[in-house]
């Protein structure tokens, strides 16, 4: 069966038509494409599908510069060009807002840096065993696939990264014999300092050839940290951590702030475009001399502390210990006196104490809270800042917002992950009687 590939989705798919009504989305292809494919799921009034051969390309189409791009999840639009990219992703913020029926006037996107490779400061890899007991690294298929394609590198992470895959891969067939006790691989990197931390997840106590790991590995200019990771059963939810070499931490910096990053550190991902991104929030926030921020979801407190020059006072919330932890050392590095951060679930926190204060919420994928929103919405704040990296849980957001007479006034879509279909967004948003 062909079709056209009429538009992109947000999920990364492209949607095509069926003959009988149904939309069909379809992952790797480009808009304008006429593609060959088989239908693989079919609901009751949409159907998901693989693209067999692409019968007619789209003059927007271009050669992935990965050659594990039709097989990987990893990536989305590699074969589309970044400026065709930016088009896209621009689109899919405007339209999230239509179907909310959200009027507001979305400004241009602007790309976080420029770089559109090798930006990730974090990425995780699968170890996979071949039938000839060789160790290889691995990603999903893609994200509701658990089917695992071999890579040897990846062209989101850096060439160091890459050649921590090469050495540990190396070292481990060359030493090891039982390896299937090998499970996960995490990397990450300071961009700005150079600091490399890496971790072995294992499901039992045993990291088969430690030692020549270590040895291997502390070669790499810029490793501070390892560690052996024991996940029982496979679960990340008992996990304990072993450091066996180096520090416990590693650092990056934004700006003239240092930041501590640990194992359990939320940092956002690209550490070349972060800057950027807070210095939008910072124009959009318009913090004014005497003014005091609360900051929802602060994790390790790097939108607060990167603001607390502006600020009377600086207060975080977050429910991850681990988190707040992070935060207090931040800010003790970074000689901040204005800044309080308290390990608290959101929801839970006595809001009305914070009146007059300007906020900032940067909630995770699944937006925030439902009985959150109206607690804010009765706040006399000074402004409202929204950060987003899911457009579907925004949109939703800011209409149950809007319902409670809090407006959103300006919208900032920023690409902070190019060759994938991710979007961050930042919004003012003020009372309508403002």
């Amino acid at each position: 069966m062909e079709i056209k590939i009429e538009k992109m989705a947000f999920a990364g798919a492209g949607i095509g038509n069926l003959p009988n009504g149904k939309k069909i989305f379809i992952k790797k292809v480009v808009p304008g494409d006429i593609v060959e494919i088989e239908i693989t799921d079919e609901k009751s009034d949409f159907a998901f599908g693989l693209a067999e051969k692409v019968i007619e390309s789209s003059p927007d189409r271009i050669k992935p510069k990965c050659e594990y791009f039709y097989q990987c999840g990893g990536c989305d639009h590699q074969n589309i060009s970044y400026k065709n990219q930016l088009k896209i992703k621009q689109k899919l913020v405007e339209e999230s807002l239509q179907r909310q029926r959200i009027e507001n006037q979305v400004l241009p996107i602007i790309p976080a840096s420029n770089k559109e490779f090798y930006y990730r400061n974090s990425i995780r890899f699968m170890f996979f065993l071949d039938k000839k007991n060789q160790l290889h690294t691995a990603h999903n298929q893609n994200s509701n696939n658990l089917k695992l394609v071999v890579v040897d590198k990846c062209l989101l992470q850096s060439e160091k990264s890459n050649l921590i895959l090469s050495k540990l891969l190396n070292c481990i067939n060359k030493n090891v014999a039982n390896k299937e006790t090998f499970w996960q691989l995490k990397i990450r990197e300071g961009k700005q300092t150079g600091d490399v931390m890496v971790e072995i997840i294992t499901p039992n106590n045993d990291l088969p050839g430690e030692e020549e790991i270590v040895k291997t590995l502390k070669t790499i200019n810029g490793i501070k940290s390892i560690y052996h990771t024991i996940t029982p059963g496979k679960s990340l939810l008992n996990l304990r951590r072993r450091l066996i070499f180096g520090f416990p931490v590693i650092y990056e910096k934004i700006g003239s702030f240092t930041f501590q990053i640990s194992p359990e550190s939320f940092f956002q991902t690209n550490s070349f475009g972060v800057k950027n991104l807070y210095d939008t929030i910072k124009q959009i926030a318009n913090i004014k001399m005497g003014e005091n921020l609360l900051d929802l979801y602060c994790g390790t407190g790097s939108i607060g502390i990167y603001l607390s020059t502006l600020a009377k006072k600086v207060v975080g919330v977050d429910v991850v210990p681990e988190a707040i932890r992070d935060a207090k050392d931040n800010a003790k590095i970074n000689k901040i006196q204005n800044a309080e951060f308290i390990c608290l679930d959101a929801n839970k926190l006595d809001i009305f104490k914070y009146k007059n204060f300007v906020i900032i919420v940067d909630p995770p994928r699944a937006g925030l809270k439902k009985e959150l929103i109206p607690e804010i919405a009765k706040l006399d704040f000074k402004r409202l800042i929204y950060i987003s990296c899911n457009q579907a849980t925004f949109a939703r957001d800011l209409k149950e917002f809007e319902k409670r007479g809090v407006i959103a006034k300006k919208i900032q879509p920023i690409d902070m992950f190019p060759q994938t279909h991710h979007i961050e967004c930042v919004c003012l948003l003020e009372k309508a009687n403002n």
